[in-house]
């Protein structure tokens, strides 16, 4: 099976080649019927990836809270029911990472072909050629004001190169511009698959949210620093390093630290903190509170709305990656991540100490079955707290007197045996932070993990209650 990249067209007599290109076509009827045959070929390979790796709809569903009956109907290319703008790149791009495609390549790829407004229809195909060729259908209907600013590029550069090697060479101005031309529009193909002016502007764009991104590239370029930290407005969808910017809303805030019991004695950390509401929300319950956030003008809004909390001296943010801020301190992280970036931190929250809490919106950590999950009625969307409790670590050998347990440990989840003399009874439990809880036979254990050597308790079995201690 072809990668997604591979996937091509073949229309008329032309010979196969292996390098794919872009090719708007001018007929009503023949791009609509390609159209709907790259689709597809893209649904087919999309589902051929899951299964190649094993992967269950169910599993794709539970790790993104996403009904599994919208990705089967994604894998036979109904998307009727999927959610239009931000939810909609949302959930093809967390199905690409966990099926193991490039994520964005995929995500614009569905962008592509499946518009928001099938009605309509896209005239994208993909086809072989040693070139990329994009014709407008009809062309002056999709004349945007990115076009003439990158067209208005290329034939600036062609002009000036043109100039300089005709005063160097004293050839024809315009054979020197004609060939420059040529070697231009040649060069741009074969690296960037388009001109270069046409590619220095897609480029630009993909860091701007305006309908209008032109406009937004002057004013980038020629409004101060601080005009534009005064004016800094964050909206929903914006892109960041690793996430989208989706705020969690204020109900969910409180019931999120309630859900981890925050108090004065706490050290919350927020990593991706948008706008710093988690950590203002802690900070205004006396909680010292950090967070990290990537964006820098995110970080100058979170500082000045703490500031008008009146919580500046409780709530910090700094501008950083995530992934690489050291959270170690951390009695509890309010977070609201996708699935991809909580499994990347999964390690990092397993190794904070024993009893530390980590609360979710929305998403689960992946392997890691949350503690508890509530859910806050009065709220219209993303309105799932999960609650992961840190256990300590007590995988491996124990004694009980005479006997021997031995435990393996999954996060939380406990099973092993308890040897006496030539028998061995299953055990089974779990760990919340420090306390134990074990089940062996008719026995159950209820103790408490003093440091790394010893285990000490009560074991219950019938009306008998004993003492328990475990030593390594």
């Amino acid at each position: 099976m072809a990668s997604l990249s591979e996937t091509v067209v073949h229309h008329h007599d032309d010979p196969p080649v292996t390098s794919p290109i872009v090719l708007t076509i001018a007929q009503d009827k023949e791009p609509e019927a390609a159209a709907i045959q790259l689709r597809h070929s893209f649904c087919t390979q999309l589902k051929a990836a899951r299964e190649r790796r094993g992967i269950s709809l169910r599993f794709i569903a539970e790790a993104t809270k996403v009904s599994e009956s919208l990705y089967a109907e994604l894998e036979r290319c109904d998307v009727a029911r999927w959610p239009t703008g931000l939810y909609r790149r949302a959930f093809i791009r967390e199905y690409a990472g966990l099926i193991g495609l490039p994520v964005e390549f995929t995500v614009s790829e569905f962008v592509r072909l499946f518009p928001e407004d099938l009605d309509q229809p896209t005239s994208d195909v993909v086809v072989p050629g040693p070139l990329r060729l994009t014709l407008a259908r009809p062309f002056w209907r999709h004349v945007s004001p990115l076009h003439v600013l990158a067209a208005g590029l290329d034939l600036t550069l062609i002009i000036l190169g043109s100039v300089g090697v005709m005063r160097v060479t004293q050839v024809n101005f315009w054979i020197v511009a004609a060939l420059i031309a040529l070697t231009y529009h040649i060069a741009g193909t074969v690296l960037r698959g388009c001109s270069l002016g046409a590619w220095m502007i897609r480029t630009r764009r993909r860091h701007l949210r305006s309908k209008a991104p032109w406009v937004v590239l002057l004013l980038l370029t020629a409004a101060p620093a601080s005009a534009q930290q005064s004016t800094f407005k964050p909206e929903v969808g914006q892109a960041g390093k690793d996430v989208v910017w989706v705020p969690t809303p204020q109900v969910m805030v409180e019931r999120m630290l309630d859900l981890a019991k925050v108090t004065p004695r706490d050290y919350v950390i927020d990593l991706g903190s948008g706008d710093g509401r988690n950590v203002i929300a802690a900070a205004k319950r006396g909680a010292n509170a950090l967070g990290v956030e990537y964006n820098p003008d995110m970080v100058t809004l979170s500082k000045r709305l703490a500031d008008d909390a009146g919580v500046n001296g409780k709530a910090q943010f700094v501008q950083g990656d995530m992934f690489l801020a050291d959270i170690s301190k951390a009695d509890v992280m309010a977070l609201f991540l996708l699935p991809s970036n909580l499994l990347r931190l999964r390690d990092k929250f397993y190794q904070l100490r024993p009893g530390a809490r980590i609360v979710s919106n929305t998403f689960s950590i992946q392997d890691w079955e949350a503690d508890e999950t509530v859910t806050v009625d009065d709220c219209e969307q993303w309105c799932t707290a999960l609650l992961y409790i840190v256990p300590a670590k007590i995988g491996g050998t124990w004694r009980v007197g005479s006997d021997v347990l031995e435990l393996k440990q999954e996060f939380q989840m406990l099973s092993g045996t308890l040897t006496s003399g030539s028998q061995s009874t299953p055990v089974f439990g779990s760990l919340k932070g420090f306390d134990l809880t074990l089940k062996a036979g008719t026995r159950a254990i209820s103790a408490k993990v003093d440091g790394n050597n010893r285990i000490e308790g009560t074991l219950t079995d019938g009306a008998t209650k004993t003492n328990f201690r475990a030593t390594r």
